[in-house]
Formats: C-alpha cells, sequence, structure tokens
C-alpha cells in the first residue's frame, strides 16, 4: 500500500486548500490528513491505493484562488489511518508563508446575495473559501478561525452544519473559517457624524438615498473606509474636493458592473477581464465623450479612475443608487492615511463627510484600492495593495541573513526578504504623518 507524506507550498491557507483536499481524498478514497503548519505550509499524510491518483489529482486539479509554488513529495510507510481528517492547525513559526490577499465577491456568493436563502439574501458580507476578506482581517498565523476578526462572531447552528459536514457546505463553505451569515455576521448600521444612529428599516438602501440627495458619506469597506458621493453633480464634487482639500487630483469611481462602466470609459476585453479579476482594482481606462461623470471628478484629464463593487455591501450600496455608480474615495485627509475605525472617522472626517455606513467587523490591516493602468497594451501597478498585497517573490539566491527594505518617502511600500524568498507590504502611502510611519513599522514587524 502507498503512502505519501507531502508539504504544500505557496498560498494555500485562507483559500479553501484544506476543505478542498479532504473532499478530494473522500472522492478517491485514501486516508490520512491535512494541516497548516504556522507559518503557512500545509502538511498531507496520505495513504490507501489511490494514493498516487491522490497526488496527480493535487498536481492538476484546484480551485483558481489556490496557488501552488511547491509541492513536495516524499514516500512515507503506512500508518493505518482509517478515515481521511482535517487536523489542528502546528504552530510552527519558522517555516515562510504566503498571506492570501482580499479577493472581491465571487459570482457564486453574489447569486446568493441577490437570490439566496433566507440567510444570504441581501447579506453584506457573504463570502466563500473563495472570495471575501482575508490579510486585512488577519492578527496572526495559522489561517483559523481564532487569529482573525471573524472570531468575535459565533456561529449559528446552520453556519456549524455547513462548517462541519462537506455534503451540506460543500467545497466553498466546508471549513471555511471565515463562513457567516445573516444571523450570526457582523452588522451594519447609518449614523450621523455626531455619532448618533439613524434607525432606519434598510441602512444600505437609506445611504443610498443620502447619497444621491447630495450628501457625503463614509462607509466602511474591506481595508478601510471610502468616501461616497454623487459623481453626477458638479456641486457636490466641488463640495467634497473643499472639505477633503483635494483642490485637482482625481477621484475613483465605482461603477456597479461593466454594462454601467461602459457608459462611464472605453473599455477593451483586457480591461474587462482586468475590472473583473478577484483583483478588482481601479483601473485608468479613456473617458467617454458623452460620459455622465461630472468632469470636475478628473479635471483636465483624459482617463478615469473606474473600479467595480468587491464586497456585497458595495454592489447592494450602488444598486440603490439613482446611476448605479459613485465617487468612492479614500476615507482620509489629505497627508493622512485612510481611516480603519469608526472613532478615526469621527475625530478626521468630521468635516469632511455628513454620515457613516458602519459594520463592526474589525479591520486589522489597512489596505487600500489597487490602482492600475495599461501601458501598450500591458497593465502596469502605480499602485499596488488590496488584491495583489502582501505578495511573495522567488528571489535567485538564497540569502545568508533576512533583509529589509523601507521604501521611499512618498507613496511607499516596504519589503522583507530572508531565505529565498522576498515579501512586499500593501501601499502604505506618503511618510508624512506618524500614523503612516507606524503603519510601516507594523506591517515590516507583521512579516
Amino acid at each position: 500500500m502507498k503512502a505519501y507524506r507531502i508539504y504544500a507550498v505557496g498560498v494555500v491557507q485562507g483559500v479553501g486548500f484544506r476543505p478542498y483536499v479532504k473532499l478530494l481524498a473522500d472522492r478517491l478514497g485514501v486516508r490520512g490528513y491535512v494541516r497548516n503548519l504556522g507559518g503557512g505550509e500545509v502538511e498531507i499524510f496520505v495513504e490507501g491505493e489511490g494514493a498516487d491518483a491522490f497526488v496527480e489529482a493535487l498536481r492538476r486539479e484546484r480551485p483558481r484562488a489556490i496557488v501552488l509554488e511547491e509541492l513536495l513529495v516524499e514516500e512515507a510507510r503506512p500508518m493505518g489511518h482509517r478515515a481521511f481528517e482535517i487536523l489542528k492547525s502546528e504552530e510552527r513559526s519558522s517555516a515562510p508563508s504566503n498571506i492570501p490577499p482580499d479577493l472581491a465577491i465571487c459570482d457564486d456568493c453574489l447569486a446568493e446575495v441577490l437570490s439566496g436563502d433566507e440567510r444570504r439574501r441581501l447579506y453584506p458580507f457573504n463570502s466563500c473559501s473563495f472570495c471575501g476578506p482575508r490579510f486585512s482581517v488577519m492578527r496572526r498565523l495559522p489561517y483559523d478561525r481564532e487569529n482573525t476578526s471573524w472570531s468575535k462572531y459565533p456561529m449559528c447552528d446552520k453556519c456549524r452544519e455547513e462548517y462541519s459536514n462537506p455534503r451540506i457546505g460543500g467545497v466553498r463553505r466546508f471549513f471555511y473559517q471565515g463562513i457567516s451569515c445573516r444571523h450570526d455576521g457582523p452588522k451594519i448600521r447609518l449614523l450621523r457624524i455626531d455619532g448618533r444612529e439613524i434607525a432606519v428599516e434598510d441602512p444600505i438602501v437609506e445611504t443610498a438615498r443620502l447619497i444621491d440627495t447630495g450628501h457625503i458619506v463614509a462607509v466602511k469597506g474591506v481595508g478601510g473606509y471610502h468616501i461616497f458621493a454623487d459623481a453626477q453633480r458638479d456641486d457636490v464634487v466641488a463640495e467634497l474636493r473643499r472639505r477633503k482639500r483635494r483642490p485637482s487630483q482625481p477621484f475613483a469611481v465605482m461603477a456597479l458592473d461593466l454594462d454601467v462602466a461602459k457608459a462611464l470609459v472605453e473599455l477593451d476585453e483586457k480591461a474587462a477581464e482586468l475590472l473583473t479579476s478577484p483583483q478588482r482594482p481601479i483601473v485608468l481606462l479613456p473617458k467617454r465623450e458623452d460620459s455622465p461623470v461630472s468632469p470636475l471628478v478628473s479635471p483636465g484629464l483624459d482617463k478615469e479612475g473606474v473600479f467595480l463593487p468587491y464586497t456585497a455591501l458595495q454592489y447592494l450600496l450602488l444598486s440603490h443608487t439613482r446611476g448605479k455608480f459613485a465617487i468612492a474615495t479614500s476615507g482620509n485627509v489629505h497627508g493622512e492615511p485612510m481611516c480603519t475605525e469608526l472613532s478615526c472617522v469621527f475625530s478626521r472626517l468630521g468635516k469632511v463627510v455628513d454620515y457613516v455606513l458602519d459594520h463592526d467587523l474589525e479591520i486589522v490591516h489597512r489596505v487600500d484600492d489597487s490602482v492600475v493602468r495599461f501601458t501598450r497594451g500591458a497593465p502596469v501597478f502605480l499602485r499596488r495593495s488590496r488584491g495583489y498585497a502582501p505578495a511573495w517573490i522567488r528571489i535567485p539566491r538564497r540569502l545568508k541573513k533576512p533583509a529589509v527594505a523601507f521604501g521611499a518617502d512618498l507613496q511607499t511600500a516596504g519589503g522583507v526578504a530572508f531565505e529565498d524568498k522576498a515579501v512586499l507590504t500593501q501601499y502604505i502611502g506618503d511618510l508624512d504623518s506618524f500614523d503612516a510611519l507606524q503603519d510601516l513599522d507594523r506591517e515590516l514587524r507583521w512579516f
């Protein structure tokens, strides 16, 4: 009887790898276990007549969120396992890790939001093994629920059933660490800027109405707060520029979907693919002459920064606005990092926004939106952050000592290198403020 010990290295935590391995093992009738190793590797032990077929399938078949850089396979002695199990993660701090970035809501989860059952229909935080917050909610490795912001939300009976039973949860929800529904997940609320809560039946619908009537609203997202405002009205855009002390720098526009985006900018196949990718960056694209977007959004420029919703909350919000698009710019004042806590919104954005659409899922890591432009037909990063960071890179030599890079004073990101790997942090921003310096220090130490 064949037996193998396998080490998987790559983006294998927080992307549904363990439940995928369990379901694959059950399908092929092999026994053994899979477990996270603390630094990021995943260990698999497999035995049985189908062991060779298991290894071959592991090399060939896997969901796209899983990225295998190495699959180390060693022959082993059979251990007499009677079933295939997911074991408790092992604490091993020395092993390097690929940290999963935050990914946009997938088509399956969005379909549940729009027409699913009572638990997830119109649920603003719907996600699964292949989408949703990852890096932004991680406190430490390994990627287990108790090590993330999801730890404060005990599972309801239905979520526990999906999490525990592969026949019910399937590959999307079985053993998914961020599993939740409207009965046990984060809650949203709409606040005035003085902190008073507004009692409304649907805070998202009311927020859309406020945006349509010219108000400026802070909306808590995945890696921080955005500022939403009507992108069609010159007076609203001018007022946002005055309040934000941003006289000419362009604002990004979030469009509900590709059909809406096509009315704003010129889209080709490459741009459409990038806009709808799991990373969902802001993409700079040529403006349409008949675009309904106010010229004050990006004055004097021939390109508009456009992106699509990457959370259910954002999609639901835009779907209720009149134009199905809006300004969605970073929730900060000039020279300061984006707010990630409600106290920051009250203290720093109190004279910028009128209302706050808030939720109680903690943001551990501040993560700005990524920005991409096309140069000679190829995408080029202007800002590499949400969806792409942190990213691990193989380097051509093995380092004798770890190294650290601090970046420039403006538009900075840091980097850490060890062994034969280097990791780049998310975009930090300009180092003009103490908060930005603290961010850089904290992110470099985290790795």
